[in-house]
């Protein structure tokens, strides 16, 4: 057989074969995400899929401001990714030799300057971007208004007695990643948004991708979160201090162009060498340098989520299978199984889940609501019953004792058992329903209280 006509067979059977793959691939990630849009009742969803250096799946399906259909250009917040583009930023300055990732951070910036640092421990560019620098969330965190420069929100923190560790443990901090935006400023002489821009997004073609705060506040760009099991527009808020760490906003085209890159690499942007450093942990932590490192079945997978008051994001990446994905949606999202289910594409798996999350929060918030009735309709006879002193004096403490477990005793738990850096203000940014109710059972536990002392004092005996 004549060699050119075997060569063209060959090679008509790789493209059908392909070709056959590839819509296979595409409508198994259609079919999935169309299940997990209804099971979460998410209203909008942007995913680029590569699969062996190929672009297999880049679509938007649902809804974008509660109107129109949702475009792979439509802007988007993705949130925490956001770490991972400064962190590389701050590579870049360390490739110039302008950084060391050893040099402590007052080299740079002087006038960060903690009350309670020791001497001799100093917080490096290294620990910042490890998260190890020992600062964590704590009630002494300044109150700094959402449109304060990074230089104006870093210098409030450093007049506070910010709590502080040996530098060993991991803590995820925002602020890290924001005084490492204020170092690229200092570094660079270039704003932030100007030297991401010109380093980063220009270089990679992301022309739609801003960490500009005009910029993003000029744009019309609304989340959903949950409310009972329904998603209600949430009020968009835009901390512009807060933008190296969570607040760049970007959309799926710039995205995919950012998930190739970390794919391929790209040496005219960071070299081979230098992005390896940037996914390698220290100590016993799994946290890097803007990303989590993690293994499954031997192969290394790097990965970071995103979420925002309206919005998560999520990147994961198999580097020595050159696979990877991104996604945004535009809804408040506290679930793995999108991440699963799009991990076992890339990796040729089966076996997908679809657990019915909007069903049981709405059967969920269906038995708060009817509890909180019923509390409510046993004020109504508290005040009406006659009880005696020992009965009142019973129901005060009884009722003194879960209003303080509410207000103090759920909190306790989630911080120190169940190791959450959480507070009651991201509780109800991210999930109001929840934290209404919550605010309710304590009132009518401080309610039933009231009636009861008033009960036990005025009432004769």
């Amino acid at each position: 057989m004549n060699k050119k006509i075997i060569i063209i067979t060959v090679l008509l059977i790789m493209t059908t074969s392909f070709t056959i793959t590839y819509a296979q691939d595409v409508n198994l990630i259609d079919s999935l995400l169309e299940k997990h849009m209804e099971s979460s009742n998410i209203p909008g969803i942007s995913v680029g899929l590569i699969k062996d250096n190929e672009l297999i799946y880049k679509k938007s399906k649902g809804i974008v401001n509660g109107k129109k259909k949702l475009q792979t250009t439509d802007p988007m917040f993705i949130g925490s990714l956001s770490k991972s583009i400064t962190a590389l930023g701050v590579m870049q300055l360390v490739e110039k030799n302008l950084v060391s990732l050893n040099d402590p951070i007052q080299k740079h910036i002087p006038y960060f300057k903690l009350n309670n640092l020791k001497d001799g421990n100093d917080i490096t560019v290294q620990k910042l971007l490890n998260h190890r620098s020992g600062l964590f969330h704590s009630n002494s965190l300044p109150e700094t208004s959402n449109d304060s420069s990074l230089r104006e929100r870093i210098t409030q923190l450093s007049n506070k007695e910010i709590k502080i560790d040996d530098m060993q443990e991991f803590h995820y901090f925002n602020d890290n990643y924001n005084i490492l935006g204020l170092l690229i400023e200092e570094v660079s002489g270039k704003s932030y948004s100007t030297y991401i821009r010109d380093n980063i997004f220009k270089p990679l073609e992301m022309n739609s991708t801003t960490a500009d705060y005009q910029q993003i506040i000029d744009q019309e760009v609304i989340g959903y979160t949950n409310f009972f099991g329904f998603s209600i527009e949430k009020n968009r808020e835009v901390v512009k201090y807060d933008i190296p760490s969570g607040y760049i906003l970007s959309n799926l085209e710039d995205m995919n162009k950012y998930l190739s890159f970390l794919i391929k690499g790209n040496p005219d942007i960071l070299s081979k060498e230098s992005l390896e450093a940037m996914r390698t942990t220290i100590g016993d932590s799994n946290y890097a340098m803007g990303w989590y490192i993690k293994n499954n079945n031997g192969q290394k997978v790097v990965e970071h989520s995103g979420s925002l008051p309206g919005f998560n994001s999520q990147i994961t990446l198999i580097p020595e299978k050159n696979s990877g994905f991104v996604y945004i949606l535009n809804k408040n999202y506290m679930f793995n199984d999108i991440n699963d289910n799009l991990f076992k594409v890339i990796t040729n798996q089966n076996g997908f889940n679809h657990f019915p999350y909007i069903l049981v929060l709405r059967i969920a918030a269906a038995i708060l609501l009817l509890l909180t009735l019923k509390d409510v309709w046993d004020i109504r006879k508290l005040l009406k019953e006659n009880k005696t002193k020992k009965q009142w004096i019973k129901e005060s403490i009884k009722s003194l004792l879960l209003g303080l477990f509410f207000l103090l005793g759920i909190m306790f738990i989630l911080r120190n058992l169940l190791n959450l850096d959480i507070s009651f203000q991201t509780i109800y940014m991210y999930t109001p329903d929840l934290a209404i109710l919550w605010v309710i059972a304590i009132a009518i536990q401080f309610i039933r209280l009231i009636i009861s002392l008033w009960k036990l004092i005025f009432k004769k005996y």
